[in-house]
């Protein structure tokens, strides 16, 4: 471009060519080696020219929509001698590839510095207004308001799988039995978790867990609860579970789906599950007494561990009972 323009419609000229025309082969030529660019997403920051070049690289390569200029606005001050700081805003139509046309604005903040032959950008900030925003308010109250529940969600589940995590599943399950529900508790375990760790790196393990956390996602019903408790240990809370042949329906689903994820893991044998199950009917009206002994029914489901897929013992008055 001919720096005799001005710092107005040379960043005019940018958009187009970069919005409009999509020639990412010529982005480049106008960007300085020293470019920093901040964008709107979460991740959009590149720091130097390889991360910003690799950026449209992979942009060129994933996105085949196109923007129109509707209307944009522009304002420069002068720096110095060499520099210049333009600010802006540009409301823009997609024509996505779904066919839908989608209408946005974004505003900018662009530094130039000038040289003797041309223009060349030197940072990018560029952001998308909140509509929601109101004139007295310094921050959206969406904006804290999703704050807020990510901070809840983040205290009340596991961080790998989603799941509720132990203090909040046990905390759920003791209000459950405090309005007088009843149902089956069921303590889980992968049998030689371990062995993926070791064989395959934990990596791969957390793969596992985070698969069969989504099995049990997919198979419980609105009702259930599904925590991790640590490491490869999970519970359960089937409410209105009071029936043995109810909990084996329920362990017939978990043993189709957990057979299919499993095809797609590293692992060259299947991954067996443990699992001990106590009724809450069985007078105990503590979540930490039931879950005892749903473990100690797990303890007896890992001896007595033979070739299936998902193995259970019952934990009754008189002791534990195998399937």
């Amino acid at each position: 471009m001919d720096n005799g323009i001005s710092a107005n419609d040379f960043c005019r000229n940018i958009w187009k060519l970069y919005l409009e025309e999509r020639r990412y082969d010529l982005v480049g030529d106008y960007i300085s080696d020293r470019i920093s660019v901040i964008g709107t997403g979460a991740h959009e920051v590149e720091r130097n020219l390889d991360e910003f070049l690799g950026t449209i690289e992979q942009e060129s390569r994933e996105w085949n929509g196109r923007f129109t200029i509707q209307d944009q606005w522009y304002q420069t001050t002068e720096l110095s001698d060499k520099h210049s700081f333009v600010m802006g805003e540009l409301i823009v139509r997609e024509n996505a590839p779904d066919g839908i046309l989608y209408d946005m604005r974004f505003r900018f903040t662009v530094v130039l510095e000038r040289s003797e032959h041309e223009w060349k950008v030197l940072h990018i900030h560029q952001s998308v207004p909140d509509p929601n925003q109101t004139r007295d308010e310094f921050f959206p109250h969406h904006m804290v308001e999703q704050t807020h529940t990510q901070i809840i969600y983040n205290l009340r589940h596991d961080s790998l799988t989603g799941l509720l995590n132990r203090l909040y599943f046990k905390e759920t399950c003791e209000r459950f039995l405090a309005s007088g529900d009843s149902g089956a508790f069921l303590m889980m375990d992968l049998d030689c978790f371990k062995q993926v760790n070791d064989q395959y790196g934990h990596p791969d393990g957390d793969k596992v867990l985070i698969s069969f956390s989504e099995s049990l996602k997919a198979i419980c019903f609105s009702t259930a609860l599904a925590g991790r408790m640590g490491g490869d240990e999970f519970a359960v809370f089937l409410s209105g579970f009071n029936q043995k042949t109810e909990v084996e329906t329920f362990f017939d689903r978990l043993k189709k789906d957990w057979q299919e994820r499993q095809i797609v893991l590293p692992m060259k044998n299947p991954l067996s599950v443990s699992v001990g199950v106590v009724f809450s009917g069985t007078g105990e009206t503590s979540c930490d007494s039931l879950l005892n002994k749903a473990d100690q029914a797990l303890y007896e489901s890992k001896k007595e561990k033979g070739t299936e897929l998902i193995h259970w013992v019952f934990y009754t008055a008189d002791g534990v009972s195998s399937f």
